[in-house]
């Protein structure tokens, strides 16, 4: 969401590092087409992607409901090809919208609560549209049940799929963090289809990860795996300790180096929910510089075993406050990491490149997943390594990882195969954004020549055939206006082992 602010006082401070193996490689076979701008998407940004995963009295398998900001508007697509512009649940609402279509074809929309709803402006909405995005009846409101103000709403729902399912008895997870009182990742749970949300819960349940997320958190996605009823993820980011964060600014700035990511597991359907961290990036109390992975967000997701998956955008040796101060920063790769867990969170395999070998600036990743070790993934990349730099050339781009299986051993997860990747920089053969990225959130409005024109994420779903479906905001426009793009896979390899190669936008 986009707010003014004023610049807060900024300090930092510790960590350890951890090792990183080298990727395999494979040259990549993927096409998309398009790619096609969005109906009504004029000054759109930070756009999610559901999916219908069955056909059903509302949508046929396969449909696609893309929304943007601000408010959250919606499209609609049965080929991929063709988009009609659909209604918005509520003109006044303030965004961070996201999209998830549920076994019974209802979809939902969480947001930021906007000025129509009273008192819960700035806390999170859930709507429900019971005929393809037509009209919006069921509104949660204020479904956060939080006393401070909630921010970047993350949901999922469960089941995706089932037979003559009810919506009335879907479950809808919402994950979110605060900005008063004490700023933590939160999550909540309907069982009813999102017409009610239960007591919030913290993600932090235990003295380490919840000192290491006081006051300073990027809540990054929560997933349920659809295959393992009442099993339920969510992820966020946080800052060595609560000395940085409480010193930093907090949630106002995100200007401290977020280099812990953990992840909170629950297998009761939401009620309780058990830490564990999933990646411990390198901090230097000295030079305040570390193992960023605010190059916002992190993502998360579940394949078809069961296994977890986090990957994760991190600038290395990154000096936060040095940029803040001098609006400079010294040249450094921005990679993306890979941690797989095969035990719900418990154990995580060592960190792995996934942007191979390849140099500058990869951000906004999102993931999805498929067969056992099969990821597929959207993000931006630039070949510079000065991702603030206004000659930055940023390109929307697309990978594939397999063979990403893990194990449990005495020296705990590992890989059993060196996973191997795939990737294709032309989903799009144009610029999106020519310039700097910003990644201090709401903070960026009190930042010096900062440009947050592509917002905070972008996002990727499959359909049923295991094609991967992308969105993203590209503003190489006259004036800068922005807009959002889609493109569907038409090409290589599926996301699903089982399945043929991609023929075509399913």
């Amino acid at each position: 969401m986009r707010w003014r602010i004023v610049a807060l006082p900024i300090v930092v401070a510790v960590i350890t590092s951890v090792g990183l193996a080298q990727p395999a490689s494979a040259s990549s076979s993927f096409t998309f087409n398009g790619p096609t701008k969005l109906p009504g998407s004029d000054d759109g940004t930070e756009p999610s992607l559901g999916i219908a995963l069955q056909t059903t009295n509302v949508n046929p398998v396969g449909y696609r409901y893309p929304t943007w900001q601000v408010p959250g508007q919606f499209d609609g697509s049965a080929d991929g090809v063709n988009f009609t512009q659909l209604t918005t649940p509520d003109p006044s609402a303030s965004g961070d919208t996201v999209s998830q279509v549920d076994a019974a074809g209802a979809v939902y929309n969480a947001q930021i609560c906007g000025s129509d709803e009273g008192p819960f402006f700035l806390h999170t909405c859930i709507w429900r549209s019971l005929d393809g995005a037509q009209t919006w009846p069921q509104v949660a409101v204020g479904a956060d049940n939080n006393p401070g103000a909630s921010d970047r709403p993350w949901i999922d729902v469960y089941p995706k799929q089932s037979r003559a399912w009810n919506a009335d008895n879907t479950y809808v997870y919402l994950e979110y963090h605060t900005f008063t009182p004490d700023d933590l990742t939160y999550a909540t749970v309907s069982t009813d289809g999102g017409a009610t949300f239960g007591i919030p819960v913290p993600l932090s349940d235990d003295p380490n990860s919840a000192g290491s997320s006081f006051c300073s958190t990027i809540p990054s996605g929560i997933v349920a795996d659809q295959r393992h009823p009442g099993t339920v993820y969510a992820l966020w980011l946080s800052a060595e300790n609560a000395v940085i964060g409480g010193t930093s600014g907090c949630n106002y700035t995100q200007a401290q180096v977020f280099n812990k990511a953990w992840v909170s597991v629950s297998t009761d359907y939401g009620l309780t929910w058990t830490a564990h961290l999933a990646w411990h990036g390198a901090y230097d109390p000295t030079t305040g510089s570390g193992d960023n992975a605010s190059k916002i967000f992190g993502t998360i997701t579940v394949d078809r075993s069961g296994q977890v998956h986090v990957m994760l955008p991190v600038r290395f040796n990154d000096n936060v406050l040095e940029f803040l101060a001098t609006g400079t920063e010294a040249p450094a790769d921005t990679k993306l990491v890979l941690v797989t867990s095969p035990d719900q969170a418990q154990d995580w395999t060592p960190a792995f490149i996934a942007s191979r070998n390849c140099k500058g600036s990869h951000f906004y990743p999102w993931i999805i997943g498929g067969s056992a070790g099969r990821l597929d993934a959207v993000y931006y990349h630039s070949d510079s390594e000065k991702p603030n730099d206004p000659t930055s050339v940023w390109y929307t781009s697309f990978l594939q990882v397999t063979r990403a299986v893990a194990t449990v051993g005495g020296s705990g997860a590992q890989y059993t195969h060196t996973p191997v990747v795939k990737r294709t920089d032309a989903v799009d053969p144009n610029p999106v954004h020519v310039g700097g990225i910003c990644t201090f959130g709401i903070f960026c409005s009190a930042v010096p020549n900062a440009n947050r024109n592509l917002a905070d994420s972008i996002s990727i779903a499959l359909t049923p055939d295991g094609g991967a479906n992308l969105v993203w905001t590209k503003d190489t426009n006259p004036n800068d206006q922005s807009e959002v793009d889609f493109a569907c896979q038409t090409s290589g390899p599926s996301a699903f082992a089982n399945m043929p190669n991609i023929q075509g936008c399913f």
